[in-house]
């Protein structure tokens, strides 16, 4: 994936501007910054779901948002998304809210959806939740749910928007395991925002930071910790808590 130029406005209000990224295929970049700076328009703007007033945004080479048609369905195939608030269905079991992304976009038979619903489930370790509903589970296991969703049409592009929000530090650990464990044995790209610097460092290839419209690509936990911005040392500074560990590619 590759950013060339991006500038994002509502209206009269620029939120992003002159964002130019590449990443690699098989990397976990992580997003970071204040909040209301842009990371969730950003990583929505990679995602599709909001048009740049300038820019281009490459998928297989291709400025997937210029196309339409079969081409762009194919391109949307390729990408998956977990929302900050999971998005899922209340009305739908666990099983079903798998199965509707399948049932929507593919040509499998039921039986052929059952078999990927039961292995989704047990990928993120809920396979007795399959009857329940959103309602009727943990707020880590919706989340588990919501990555199961995610990776049901096998994306080579993975969103994350702050996939660790609202959990206790544990879960959120293992939630963090979950992701990196997935994207190891799918060989997906992930690009996800948190603002949790213990969960960055241990989920990140890359770090960068959306602040003042801008992305400042700080690079690996390592280089993150001593980037000269100050910007950057002083965002850090003040969340950092506990040793830094980081996530080798």
């Amino acid at each position: 994936m590759k950013l060339e130029g991006i500038e994002v406005a509502f209206d009269s209000q620029v939120v992003l501007k002159n964002i130019s990224v590449e990443i690699p295929r098989g990397e976990v970049f992580v997003l970071m910054g204040p909040s209301g700076q842009g990371k969730t328009t950003l990583l929505k703007t990679m995602a599709g779901l909001i048009t740049p007033r300038n820019g281009k945004v490459f998928i297989d080479g291709k400025d997937w948002l210029t196309l339409d048609g079969d081409a762009r369905f194919e391109t949307l195939k390729k990408l998956g998304m977990l929302f900050q608030k999971n998005a899922l269905f209340d009305s739908l079991t666990c099983g079903e809210n798998i199965a509707f992304p399948l049932r929507e976009t593919t040509d499998l038979n039921q039986d052929e959806i059952n078999t990927k619903v039961d292995a989704f489930l047990e990928a993120v370790g809920i396979s007795h939740a399959k009857l329940l509903y959103p309602d009727e589970i943990s707020g880590g296991m919706q989340k588990r749910l919501g990555i199961a969703r995610a990776l049901a049409l096998n994306p080579e592009i993975i969103f994350y928007d702050d996939p660790t929000a609202g959990l206790d530090p544990i879960t959120s650990r293992r939630i963090v395991e979950l992701i990196l464990d997935l994207q190891k044995k799918n060989g997906s790209t992930v690009v996800a925002i948190t603002n949790d610097v213990n969960r960055a460092y241990q989920m990140a290839h890359r770090i960068a930071m959306v602040v003042n419209q801008e992305l400042v690509i700080t690079g690996t936990p390592e280089q993150t910790r001593n980037h000269p911005d100050p910007r950057v040392q002083q965002f850090m500074k003040g969340l950092l808590k506990g040793p830094l560990t980081e996530h080798s590619p």
